[in-house]
This record gives structure tokens, sequence and C-alpha cells, in this order.
């Protein structure tokens, strides 16, 4: 009996069914608890040998079922099938014990002390139970809460710049929100998981079926990820940008160091086509990434660093540095030198000019960029596939036709310019005329055509 008192006792939920079961079988205090007393009715005839037999087998039945029962601890106690099956297996162990009246016997009053002790244990189980439940909650409820609040607040990826107050601003409040709504589902599931009731189940939450231990273990891990992952996020936006702005001071070297009176500046960073919508983008590029770093601190509750206004305020002084200097670079812009004065081929270039479908529009001073007219000839091919076969050894084998067209032309270019419709601003382009003898079907043949056409650096029309 002393053994069968210590099991109990540091056992079940840190000993509360133990503890109730030493309490049921030392003192009649224990029995007030819960359990209905075994009523013996009197029977002067003793126990024969068969009968003492079963009543000995049945309170070794009910140690090993308390046994069993303390094992559980009180958690179980939150199923009331768990609940009701062991009200079933008390209620049998009672109708067995009926069927002994004699209430003098020791082996029957071991039995029913047993008894005693087991229907205690049920009843200390469930009021400690319903106790959990009160504190903890219905642990289907929170798990089903945590996880749609999970879903709800995902962790944002690393932002990338440029971006601006308002995406920075709300990009920060994702993380933001993330982390606390991690940091609390953690929290809850850590609160829970001692006590909550989760038997494991074949069945999946996505198909109907309850929440289990697994899936406990599920939350957890996803909100310690969504932890570590906005810490990731945010480092990750910070190295980022931080890597980006280290090396924006290099970029930044070649703006700096722009020179309209260098030749190769002029050319290629102040004439050349597209130059000044290129230099400007690249620019307003450096700039929004500055402006990033500087929404970036803001969101985070931080001052903007001295080094990060100053960069800044530089970007937008070399874009105005430029704009003087492309003014400055402008003033020596020209026409080409003549290579030719010839009148016949400066008439050939206004026709093509003039050609409607060209849409060159209003146009200067024709300047022949070629000594001569040149002879010059080409052979084009073309294949058209008809058909692709695939075999079983993975042989390709490709059918159809080719084509080939001799072209043979002459051409000459020339140089010109032609105002932009949109901006109103001159431009020079550089064309090349070509007469075809020989082509394809569609060759305009024995005409003077554009053969082809670029457009070049700024010019200002007093300098024509």
């Amino acid at each position: 009996m002393e053994k069968r008192k210590s099991m109990a006792a540091v056992s079940f939920a840190a000993g509360a069914l133990g503890v109730l079961a030493v309490l049921c079988a030392t003192g009649p205090a224990a029995v007030s608890l819960a359990a209905q007393p075994v009523q013996l009715a009197q029977d002067a005839r003793p126990l024969v040998s068969g009968e003492r037999v079963r009543v000995k087998k049945l309170v070794r039945d009910m140690e090993s079922a308390m046994d069993t029962l303390n094992r559980g601890g009180v958690t179980p106690f939150q199923d009331p099938a768990y609940v009701e099956k062991w009200e079933g297996t008390a209620a049998r162990f009672r109708q067995a014990l009926d069927r002994f009246p004699q209430a003098d016997d020791p082996d029957v009053q071991a039995a029913a002390a047993k008894l005693r002790e087991l229907e205690n244990m049920l009843a200390f189980g469930k009021g400690e139970s319903a106790k959990q439940q009160a504190q903890m909650g219905d642990p289907q409820q929170i798990l089903a809460n945590i996880e749609k609040a999970l879903g709800a607040a995902p962790v944002p990826q690393w932002l990338p710049a440029p971006f601006s107050d308002a995406e920075v601003a709300a990009w920060v409040r994702a993380a933001g929100t993330a982390k606390a709504t991690a940091q609390k589902a953690l929290a809850e599931l850590q609160r829970i998981a001692p006590t909550a009731h989760l038997p494991l189940n074949p069945g999946t939450v996505q198909s109907g079926a309850p929440y289990d231990r697994h899936d406990l273990d599920r939350l957890m891990r996803w909100s310690s990820g969504n932890v570590a992952g906005v810490d990731e996020s945010v480092q990750e936006t910070a190295n980022r940008l931080g890597t980006r702005f280290k090396a924006q001071d290099e970029r930044l070297a070649y703006f700096r160091g722009l020179d309209p009176d260098n030749e190769n500046d002029r050319m290629n960073a102040f004439l050349q086509e597209s130059s000044e919508a290129r230099i400007y983008g690249r620019l307003d590029d450096e700039l929004a990434l500055a402006r990033s770093v500087v929404s970036y601190q803001k969101a985070l509750g931080k001052q903007p660093t001295p080094a990060t206004v100053a960069r800044v305020e530089e970007i937008a002084a070399l874009r105005q540095a430029y704009a003087a200097h492309r003014l400055e670079a402008l003033g020596d812009s020209r026409l080409p030198e003549p290579k030719s004065t010839d009148a016949a081929r400066v008439a050939i270039a206004g026709e093509i000019l003039a050609e409607p479908s060209y849409e060159f529009g209003q146009h200067g001073p024709v300047v022949l960029t070629t000594p001569d007219i040149v002879e010059r000839e080409e052979t084009v091919s073309r294949a058209e596939i008809k058909d692709v076969d695939v075999s079983l050894s993975g042989t390709i084998t490709m059918s159809g036709t080719q084509t080939s067209w001799h072209y043979k032309w002459r051409e000459f270019k020339f140089a010109t310019p032609i105002r932009d419709a949109d901006s109103g601003d001159w431009y020079i382009w550089w064309i090349t005329a070509k007469n075809f003898s020989s082509g394809w079907e569609r060759t305009p043949i024995g005409v003077w055509i554009s053969g082809g056409a670029t457009k070049g650096s700024l010019i200002l029309e007093k300098n024509f």
C-alpha cells in the first residue's frame, strides 16, 4: 500500500491526482471531495474462495486503472469523451463490487476504499480540468485565431530602393505588425502548451480535423520563423541600402568631373543624342536612392544622418550644374564640315527629306558627309522552317526552304538639322541615301530612298 501511495504522489500533472490518491487512501477527509459513498448491504454469509479471488482481482484492476489515470494527468479531462470513458469504467467497477454485499469482509472493504479513491480521482481531475479551461480558454479556438492572425500578417520581403516616404512607412508598419503578431502568438502558444489537450489525429485542419499537438508545434515554428524572418528582412534591406549608398560616391565621381570644355565630355554627355535624358535620368536615380535612405531612417524613427542629407543636397547641385554646363556646350554645337557640294546629291537629299512617309518634318541645311556615291552589294539568305521532327533517339530534323536575295545599290550619306515636333529643339540627323538596282520582291528599284537615319546631337538654330 505504501508503494502505491508513493507512485501516485510523484506523477500526474505535478502529482495532482497522485496527491488525491494518497488523501483518499489515508483518511476520511479525502472522501468528501466528490465520490458517492459505497453502500454495502449486510450479509452474514462469508465469501467463498472463488468470490475472494474475484474481489482481490477487482482491487488489482482498480489499482491498474488508477495508475493509468494517474499517468494521463489532468489535461485529458478537457475531452468529454475521455471523462465519459473513465466514468463508465468506474461505474462498471461499482457494479462488480455490488455483487459482494459482505460489508464486514476486509477484502470487500479494501475494494470499496479503492473504488472511493478512483471516484475521487475522477472528481478531482474534472475539477482541475475545469479550472484549467477557465484560465486557458478553448485551445481549438485559440489555435484557430492564431493561424488566422499569422496568415493575415505575413513577413514582408526586403524592400528594394528607391522607395518613397509612404512606401517605406507602409513596409515598416507591415514588418512591425508581422513581428508583433508572431511574438504574441508565440507567447500564447507557450502559455497553453503545458495544459492544452490536443491528442494527435490523422486528419488536417484544412480537411476539417481538430487542431492537435502537431498543429501546435507547426504554429510555434511559424511564429518563431516570422519573428526571425522580420529581423532578416529588415537587416537585408538595411544592408542592401547601405551597400548601394556607399557605392554611390564612386558613381557620383563621373558627374562631379563632367567638363563642357572637355571634347569627350562635350560630345558624349552634353551633345550626343539622348544624352540629356540619359544624364538627367541617372542623376534622378541617384537622388531617389539618397532620398530613400532619408526615408528609411525617418521611418525607423531616426533623424537622417548628416552624410545622408549632404548627399541629397550634392546630387541636386550636380543636376543644376549639368543644366548650366549643357547650355555652355550647346553654344559650340555645329554641323559637320561638308565633304562635297554636289548640287545633284543635295537635291536628292532634299527629295528624301520631303517624302511624307518618312515624317522627317522641318529640316535645315543639307551637308554631304561622303565625297562620292559608292557602289555596294550583298547577298542575304533566309530559311523558312516548315516542319520540325524529333526522333526517339532525340535527333531533331528540320525541313523547309531557304531563299537568297542579291542586293545591289548605290549610296551616299548626308547630315541635316531636323526639328523635334514635341520639344521644338533641333537635332542633327545622319541619313544614308540608297538607290537599289536589285533586291527582293518588295525592294524599291531605281529610286533614291532613306536607307537608314540616326538622330544625333542637339544643335541651336543659330549654329546651323
